[in-house]
C-alpha cells in the first residue's frame, strides 16, 4: 500500500522497524562469530587443518546464496557482504600475508585483494608471477592473487609445485558483467590446503611443437601460454572429472601430446550471476583462444 509522504506514523513505523532488523543482524553476525571460534577450536582439538577447505565452504556459500536469492537482490553485493563477514572468520590464520602480482594492473590487484580478502588483509607487492608463487612456497599460510592473462610474459606456473604453492581458486567467483573487482586473477595457496578433486582442474602442460588448435573441442580451456622458441607452455584447465590419462588422451586427439602434463591445483565452477546457479561453469564455453 502507497503511503502519503506526509505520514509521519508510517515512516517512524518503518525506521523502527529498521532498527529491529539491524538489531537482529548483530546478533546474528555474533552468534555466527562464536561458532567460527567454537568451529575453530573443534579443529584444533581434533588436530586438523582448518585451513584445507575455507575456499570450498564459502564458494559454496555464496553458491547457497545465489539458489537462496532468486533476483531478489544483487547476487554481487549479497557476495560482497558476506566476503566481509568471511574475513572476520576464526578460522582464518592470523598474520597471514597476500601477496600480489606486482606485473598485473595495480588497481585490479587491489580491488581483488580487497573485495575478497577485507580491507584489513596484509598485501605485499612482489616482482612478478613467478615471484608471488615462490613467497607462497616459502610461507606457511600465506596466499597469491595471480592477474590472469592470455599470453603469458613467463611460465610461472612452472613453480607450483605439491610442496609448495598451487593454484587454488579462479576469480571472479560469481560472473556478471560489468561486476567490481572483475580482474580475472588465480589464487595461489600452499598445497596442504589442496582438495583431492576440484570441481577444475589445472595442469602444467608443455609441447616442443604448437598448442593443438581444437584443445577447445575437448573441453580443455587454455587459461594462459607462453611461447618459446623451443615450443610452448600452458596452463589447462579441464573437468576435474577426468583422470590424468584422459586428458593425455584429449590433447592428443586435439592433435598433440604434451611431453609434460601435470597438475598444478583446482578451483571451484564460477557461478554465472546472470544465470542458473546450478549450472556447472564449462571450459569449452569459455571461447576461442585467438
Amino acid at each position: 500500500m502507497t503511503r502519503s509522504p506526509d505520514n509521519g506514523a508510517s515512516i517512524d513505523t518503518a525506521r523502527a522497524r529498521l532498527a529491529e532488523i539491524d538489531a537482529r543482524i548483530y546478533d546474528a553476525l555474533v552468534e555466527r562469530h562464536q561458532t567460527e571460534t567454537d568451529l575453530a577450536a573443534l579443529h584444533e582439538s581434533a588436530d586438523a587443518s582448518s585451513q584445507t577447505q575455507d575456499y570450498d565452504r564459502d564458494t559454496d556459500l555464496i553458491r547457497s546464496l545465489a539458489e537462496l536469492n532468486q533476483g531478489a537482490l544483487p547476487l554481487v553485493a549479497l557476495e560482497e557482504i558476506w566476503r566481509a563477514i568471511l574475513a572476520t572468520s576464526a578460522e582464518r590464520p592470523a598474520g597471514s600475508a597476500i601477496h600480489l602480482d606486482g606485473s598485473g594492473d595495480l588497481v585490479g590487484m587491489l580491488d581483488l585483494a580487497r573485495y575478497y580478502f577485507s580491507f584489513s588483509a596484509e598485501l605485499v607487492p612482489g616482482s612478478d608471477a613467478a615471484d608471488v608463487a615462490g613467497a607462497v612456497s616459502d610461507a606457511v599460510s600465506d596466499i597469491g592473487l595471480v592477474a590472469l592473462s592470455d599470453r603469458a610474459d613467463l611460465p610461472w606456473w612452472r613453480g607450483l609445485n605439491e610442496s609448495g604453492a598451487q593454484i587454488r581458486a579462479r576469480l571472479p567467483l560469481v560472473l556478471v558483467d560489468e561486476r567490481p573487482a572483475d580482474l580475472p586473477a588465480l589464487v595461489l595457496a600452499k598445497s596442504d590446503r589442496i582438495v583431492d578433486k576440484p570441481e577444475i582442474a589445472v595442469y602444467d602442460a608443455r609441447w616442443s611443437d604448437r598448442l593443438p588448435g581444437k584443445l577447445m573441442d575437448q573441453g580443455i580451456e587454455v587459461l594462459s601460454f607462453y611461447r618459446s622458441a623451443t615450443g610452448v607452455d600452458a596452463l589447462l584447465a579441464v573437468s576435474g572429472d577426468l583422470p590424468e590419462d584422459a586428458v593425455l588422451a584429449a590433447c592428443l586427439e586435439a592433435g598433440a601430446a604434451p611431453d609434460v602434463l601435470r597438475a598444478v591445483g583446482g578451483y571451484a565452477a564460477p557461478i554465472d550471476g546472470a544465470g542458473d546457479p546450478d549450472d556447472v561453469f564449462d571450459p569449452a564455453d569459455a571461447g576461442d583462444l585467438g
